[in-house]
């Protein structure tokens, strides 16, 4: 089989889409796994903290209420952990499809079977769902974590809430 010009143009074409996919996947997990990180390590040291005040003699002052504040806080961090895990795990689900998607590539470009063309859009587009998805949902936990920080705080921000800026 002699490949023309034009064929192998498409050829890599068709290779370098999910490979453009992947870089992509690649710079996503780098921040996400940033915030990932970041949370565990707030968690740990949330943690310690509360074995600290409860190995301490607590009484009725301030430490009480720091270990209460402490016992709510670690929920509502948890929360935003398992969404980053679960947006972890749609990411390198969609890098998986992709890589499987340049391999049916390959054995389409190989066996010139019609209907391995069609699978190769179809895996394609299955990973740019999941891809989607997870986006989605980092959309999500990066506004909830937004709203968590308000509230943890006890401020609100005034280029959130339009109507304090007109003020």
């Amino acid at each position: 089989m002699i490949l023309s010009p034009e064929a192998a143009t498409r050829v890599i074409g068709a290779i370098i889409a999910p490979a453009v996919m992947i870089s992509a996947c690649a710079i996503l997990l780098n921040g996400i796994i940033l915030r990932y990180t970041a949370i565990d390590n707030l968690l740990r040291s949330l943690k310690q903290e509360s074995v600290n005040l409860r190995q301490s003699n607590l009484g009725n002052g301030p430490k009480v209420n720091q270990l209460h504040h402490l016992e709510c806080l670690t929920p509502k961090l948890l929360h935003h952990h398992h969404l980053l895990h679960n947006i972890l795990a749609l990411i390198y689900f969609s890098l998986f499809i992709f890589v499987v998607d340049m391999l049916v590539v390959a054995v389409s470009i190989a066996t010139s079977i019609q209907w391995v063309s069609y699978l190769v859009l179809a895996i394609f587009l299955v990973a740019v769902c999941i891809l989607c998805w997870s986006l989605f949902l980092a959309f999500y936990e990066l506004q909830a974590s937004h709203n968590f920080i308000q509230f943890e705080l006890q401020m609100t921000c005034d280029w959130c809430n339009p109507r304090q800026s007109k003020k």
